[in-house]
C-alpha cells in the first residue's frame, strides 16, 4: 500500500472514534455470530491501526490487541480483500507469524469498507485446527462484515453527532457512560460539563449579534477544548452550549479540581466572547455501574448551574444539591 493511501486508511479510522473505546453489546452480538457459524471459538472485529491490530469486540481472546506485523487481518485491510488461510503452519509467510506461533491454524478474514473505499480492518474467525471454508460461510462472514459497517456507520451518523461541532452527542456520551459501566462496574471517574454562558449572556449575545454568532462561539470552544484533552480523550457536545467528558480512571478529587481549574481558565481567556460570557464547570463523581447515565448527566447539568454562582466558577455535585 502507498504512503498517501496508508495516510488515508488511518485518517478515516482515526475520524470514526473507534480505537481504545470500550466494548460494545451492538458489536460484540455480531462477532458471537460469527464464531457460531464456522463453528469457532475466537473471532474478532480487528482495526488496523499504525502498528497494531486493537480488538473492537473479541470472543475467545483476553488480550485486546496483537502486534500488526505479520497479521493476517492487516493485510484484509491493505487489500481490502477477504482471507482465507486453511492452516498457517503451512503458509509461506505467516507460518512464523505471532498467531501461529500462539497456536493458530485457521484464519479466515471479510474486510471492513468505509463507503470511500478504505480498509479498517478485518470481521475474523480463527480455530486451533486447520480446515476450509465453505462458500456458504464466507458469504455469512462478508454479510456480518457488512453488519459491522452500518453499526459503525450509525454510531457515527447524524444521530449521534452534532452537526455544529462535529462532536458526539448526548446520545453517544449516555451510551458510551452505559458501555464504560458494564466493562468497568465500580470504577471511579469524574464526569465534567462545561458550560459556555450564562442564559441571560446568550440571550444578550443572539440579540447583539445574532445566532449565528453562538455557532461560531461553539466550533471555536470545541476546537479549543479538544486541543486541551488531546487524542486519547472524548469531549461530547451534550447540549447547545455544552461539552462533557470524563476524568481518566484514577483521578483524585484534589488533584482533578485544579486540573478543571486550569483548563477552564485556558478556555475562558481563549473564548471570542470571555468579556461578555462567563464559562463554568459541574463535577459529578461517579462510580461506574451505580448510578444511570441518564442522573449523571442531569446531575452534571445542575453542578454547571451552580458552579455559575461560585467565584471559582466550579461546582462539584452533592445530592444536597437538588435540595
Amino acid at each position: 500500500m502507498r504512503a498517501y493511501e496508508e495516510a488515508a486508511r488511518l485518517d478515516a479510522l482515526r475520524q470514526l472514534r473507534l480505537l481504545d473505546t470500550s466494548a460494545s453489546e451492538s458489536f460484540d452480538r455480531i462477532t458471537r455470530m460469527a464464531g457460531q457459524i464456522f463453528g469457532l471459538p475466537i473471532a474478532a472485529i480487528s482495526l488496523t491501526d499504525t502498528d497494531r491490530q486493537w480488538f473492537k469486540s473479541r470472543v475467545g481472546i483476553t488480550h485486546d490487541h496483537i502486534a500488526r506485523a505479520k497479521a493476517p487481518c492487516a493485510e484484509v485491510a491493505e487489500t481490502t480483500q477477504g482471507l482465507v488461510i486453511p492452516d498457517l503452519a503451512a503458509d509461506g509467510f505467516y507460518a512464523n507469524s505471532p498467531l501461529a506461533q500462539s497456536g493458530i491454524r485457521f484464519y479466515a478474514g471479510a474486510p471492513l469498507i468505509t463507503r470511500e473505499g478504505h480498509g479498517l480492518g478485518s470481521l475474523c474467525v480463527l480455530g486451533a485446527e486447520p480446515r476450509t471454508a465453505s462458500p456458504e460461510e464466507l458469504a455469512a462472514l462478508t454479510d456480518l462484515a457488512a453488519m459491522v459497517m452500518a453499526q459503525i456507520d450509525l454510531q457515527h451518523a447524524v444521530g449521534r453527532v452534532d452537526p455544529v461541532s462535529a462532536l458526539p452527542n448526548r446520545f453517544r456520551f449516555l451510551e458510551d457512560l452505559d458501555d464504560l459501566a458494564r466493562d468497568t462496574p465500580g470504577e471511579q471517574r469524574f464526569v465534567v460539563l462545561l458550560d459556555l454562558a450564562r442564559a441571560d449572556q446568550l440571550n444578550a449575545l443572539i440579540r447583539m449579534m445574532g445566532a449565528g454568532y453562538i455557532e461560531t462561539l461553539v466550533k471555536e470552544s470545541a476546537r479549543t477544548l479538544r486541543e486541551q484533552l488531546g487524542s486519547a480523550r472524548t469531549l461530547y457536545h451534550v447540549a447547545a452550549t455544552q461539552f462533557a467528558f470524563l476524568s481518566s480512571p484514577g483521578a483524585t478529587m484534589p488533584g482533578y479540581l485544579d486540573v478543571v481549574s486550569a483548563g477552564l481558565a485556558v478556555s475562558a481567556a481563549g473564548s471570542i466572547a470571555r468579556f461578555v460570557t462567563t464559562m463554568a464547570a459541574g463535577i459529578v463523581p461517579v462510580t461506574l455501574g451505580a448510578i444511570r447515565s441518564q442522573e449523571i448527566l442531569r446531575a452534571a447539568h445542575s453542578a454547571a448551574q451552580d458552579a455559575q454562582a461560585k467565584d471559582s466558577l466550579i461546582s462539584v455535585y452533592a445530592t444536597s444539591n437538588d435540595s
